[in-house]
């Protein structure tokens, strides 16, 4: 039994050697999702909550849910902390982060944020979900349980550079002490660092509208790197529309709006231009809560 639990953990190099952070495209609205440093020092007192689909038509495609709260804890200092459940066929995995992040005045107009996380992670295999068949009795274990990891311990490190709208930032992410180990088998693994580099710039057309173009690459050991492109273009700073390409041959575009001047929408769309539209593709909604406002308003 242990032999053939060992065999199928080392026939998926994706789970032993490519622990990704799961990917998230509503960062127009929660910068906290692209990089660390922006939390608190931007959007302070929101929570954001998000819910995403990918490879629609494909039984079994990921699907991912995060959550994120960030505010400012003094003058130059800030936290925020986020929980990320992704979900991609028999894989499930579990992110509980804390993020600290210091504005650093360096001369000027120019400033750097820098930002150190913690928190746990933890992953499942659910071999039930596809080894469910009564007549399929070859290990109890894959018909009828779970392998799940023991808790690890997790942090990333990010910096931002901000310049009269420009903003360039790098982030290592998945950055792990030690191995991991699962409970129930004699294996052990070690989640490797990802890392991601950006850069944005915020352009004001006049008083109603303006845009914001990004560009990012990110990859890591034995995960190819990827380029992605996006711009947003805001009117009054309450409605906005966007679009991206992100390689291979992904395209997406996205809108959003605020409701009210407590509560934010966003939906994005992606679809692979090599492939059939009905299948790959990718579905995003994401909602933004003023709490400090939403607070105030009720007293």
């Amino acid at each position: 039994m242990k032999k053939i639990l060992i065999t199928a953990l080392v026939l998926i190099p994706g789970l032993l050697l490519a622990q990704q952070m799961p990917v998230s495209e509503n960062y127009f609205m929660d910068k906290y999702s692209l990089s660390s440093s922006y939390a608190g020092h931007f959007n302070p007192g929101n929570l954001f909550t998000s819910f995403r689909t990918d490879w629609t038509g494909i039984e079994g495609g990921p699907k991912t849910i995060r959550a994120s709260y960030s505010d400012m804890l003094m003058e130059n200092a800030a936290y925020g902390g986020k929980i990320i459940y992704d979900k991609a066929g028999i894989f499930n995995q579990l992110y509980i982060m804390g993020t600290y992040s210091y504005r650093l005045k360096v001369t000027g107009d120019h400033t750097v944020l820098l930002a150190l996380s913690a928190g746990l992670y933890h992953n499942r295999l659910n071999f039930s979900e596809y080894y469910n068949d009564p007549n399929y009795d070859l290990d109890p274990v894959l018909t009828h349980g779970d392998v799940s990891s023991k808790l690890k311990l997790m942090s990333d490190f990010s910096a931002l550079y901000l310049f009269k709208g420009i903003e360039a930032g790098i982030m290592f992410a998945n950055i792990s002490f030690g191995d991991a180990k699962y409970e129930e088998v004699d294996v052990t693994y070690k989640p490797l660092a990802n890392y991601q580099a950006h850069a944005a710039y915020n352009y004001s057309f006049n008083d109603r509208w303006s845009l914001n173009p990004i560009a990012y690459i990110r990859g890591g050991r034995y995960i190819k790197n990827q380029i992605g492109l996006a711009t947003k273009v805001t009117y009054q700073d309450r409605i906005w529309g966007s679009v991206s390409f992100r390689d291979p041959g992904i395209w997406g575009a996205g809108f959003g709006a605020e409701i009210t001047k407590a509560i934010q929408l966003s939906y994005s769309f992606n679809f692979a231009s090599s492939i059939a539209l009905d299948v790959f593709n990718t579905h995003e909604i994401g909602l933004g809560l003023n709490i400090k406002k939403m607070i105030s308003r009720g007293e």
